[in-house]
C-alpha cells in the first residue's frame, strides 16, 4: 500500500451527493465522479479558507493559472502563458458561452460518437446541429473514420470539430499521429477545433495523454482538475487560447453568462491539487488500474458474452451488452432493479452507444469485487 488509502472511501450518503441518492444496498457505477477522500492538502486549505468567515466574492489569483500553467509543463510537456487562460466554473459552462457567443448560429458541430452525452445536449440547446462521425469498432477496439471525418469537414455548414481528449466514454487514449491528423484536417478545412481535456490526467500507468496544447496552442482547450481530483461540486476549470481576438470573445461572453467567475473556494483547492497532488495522483491512477483489471479479467472470465472495452484513459468502463439486449435503456432499468447497480445506458451517447453501458470504477476495490459478482449472477439470469 502506498502513502494513501483508496480502499476506505468517503461516505458521501446524506450529503446531497447526486451519485450517493440512492436506495442502501445499491451501488452506483454512473455519474463521473469518484468516491475516495479528496487529497488531504486541498481539505486543510479549504478548512483554512473557512475560517475566514466571511464568503464574498473574490478575484481569480493568478496563483491559480500558474498551477494550471505547472501542471501542463510537468505532466504534459506544454509551455503555455498565464495571460492565454481564461477563468471557467466549469468545462461545460464555458462550452455553453462557446456555443451561444463564439459559433455562428445554426452550426454544425462534429463528434466522433458514442460521446459524453452532454455535449449533444449543449449543442441543440444553442441552436446548433450535432454532426456524428461514428467511430468504427472492431471487435473490442474503436478508431477514426477518418474518410467520414473528412467529408463531414468539407461541409461548409459544418463550424466546428470538438474532441473528447481522453474519449468519454469508450476510454481512448487518442495517439499523437491520430490527433495530428485531426489537427491537419482542420487546418486544411478552416474549422474551430475545441478539445475538452477534462480526463486528461486520468491514465493507466505506463500510458500518457497528449494534450492538443502540444501540437497547436491554437485549438480552444477546456481542461479542470474536477475529474482528477474529484473537484466538481466546486465548480472550476480553465479555457486555454492562444488567439487574443477569440480568447477575449470568449471571456466576455462567459462574463455576460455569470460563468467566469470563481466560488470561494474553487482556486485553492485547484492551487493545492496542481502544485502539490502529483504522488496523490500517482498512486490513484494505479489503483483505479487494479480496479479496471479486475472487472476486465471477471468479466472475460465469468462472461465472456460481454465484452469490455477496457480504455487506458478515464475511470470508465465501455460494456457491450448487445448479445443479451441491444435495448440499453431496458437493460440498465432491469440491472438496478434486479442486481442494485446503477450505469449509464449507452443510448444516451449517441450514435453507436445503443447496446452499451458505461460503469465508473472509481470506487472502492471491494465495491468493484461485488459489483462483478452481482453482474455475473444477473447475466445468469437474463
Amino acid at each position: 500500500m502506498g502513502k494513501f488509502n483508496f480502499d476506505d472511501i468517503a461516505n458521501r450518503r446524506n450529503s446531497y451527493s447526486y451519485k450517493w441518492n440512492i436506495k442502501e444496498n445499491d451501488i452506483p457505477m454512473f455519474v463521473a465522479d469518484m468516491d475516495y477522500h479528496v487529497f488531504p492538502l486541498i481539505k486543510e486549505e479549504i478548512q483554512k479558507r473557512s475560517e475566514i468567515d466571511s464568503y464574498g466574492y473574490i478575484y481569480t489569483p493568478k496563483e491559480y493559472f500558474e498551477a494550471y500553467q505547472g501542471w501542463l509543463d510537468r505532466h504534459h510537456h506544454v509551455k503555455v502563458d498565464t495571460s492565454w487562460m481564461v477563468y471557467s466554473t466549469g468545462v461545460i459552462a464555458a462550452l455553453c458561452s462557446i456555443m451561444k457567443h463564439v459559433i455562428p448560429e445554426h452550426s454544425g458541430i462534429i463528434l466522433l460518437t458514442p460521446v459524453y452525452h452532454t455535449f449533444s445536449r449543449v449543442i441543440e440547446g444553442y441552436g446548433h446541429k450535432v454532426v456524428s462521425c461514428k467511430l468504427r469498432k472492431v471487435d473490442v477496439c474503436y478508431y477514426i473514420d477518418f474518410e467520414k471525418l473528412e467529408s463531414l469537414l468539407k461541409d461548409d455548414s459544418n463550424k466546428v470539430f470538438l474532441l473528447c481528449n481522453p474519449h468519454n466514454p469508450i476510454g481512448r487514449i487518442w495517439t499523437k499521429d491520430e490527433l495530428k491528423r485531426l489537427l491537419d484536417l482542420c487546418n486544411k478545412y478552416h474549422k474551430l477545433f475545441i478539445s475538452d481535456e477534462i480526463h486528461i490526467d486520468i491514465v493507466d500507468p505506463g500510458y500518457e495523454c497528449t494534450s492538443m496544447l502540444s501540437l497547436d496552442n491554437n485549438v480552444i482547450t477546456l481542461l479542470s482538475a474536477s475529474k482528477a481530483f474529484n473537484l466538481a461540486g466546486l465548480k472550476s476549470a480553465c479555457v486555454i487560447v492562444k488567439n487574443e481576438e477569440l480568447r477575449n470573445k470568449i471571456k466576455d461572453g462567459m462574463m455576460i453568462d455569470n460563468v467566469g467567475a470563481p466560488n470561494y473556494f474553487a482556486p485553492i483547492a485547484t492551487i493545492a491539487a496542481y502544485n502539490h497532488g502529483d504522488e496523490w495522483l500517482a498512486e490513484l491512477n494505479e489503483y483505479l488500474s487494479t480496479n479496471k483489471e479486475y472487472m476486465k479479467n471477471f468479466v472475460e472470465k465469468e462472461i465472456p458474452l460481454v465484452k469490455i472495452i477496457h480504455g487506458h484513459g478515464t475511470y470508465l468502463i465501455w460494456l457491450d451488452i448487445s448479445y443479451y439486449d441491444k435495448d440499453s435503456t431496458r437493460f440498465a432499468n432491469r440491472l438496478r432493479e434486479e442486481a442494485g447497480i446503477i450505469v449509464n445506458e449507452g443510448k444516451i451517447f449517441g450514435d453507436g452507444g445503443e447496446g452499451h453501458i458505461r460503469v465508473n470504477i472509481a470506487t472502492s476495490l471491494s465495491n468493484i469485487k461485488e459489483a462483478c459478482n452481482r453482474l455475473k449472477l444477473f447475466f445468469h439470469k437474463y
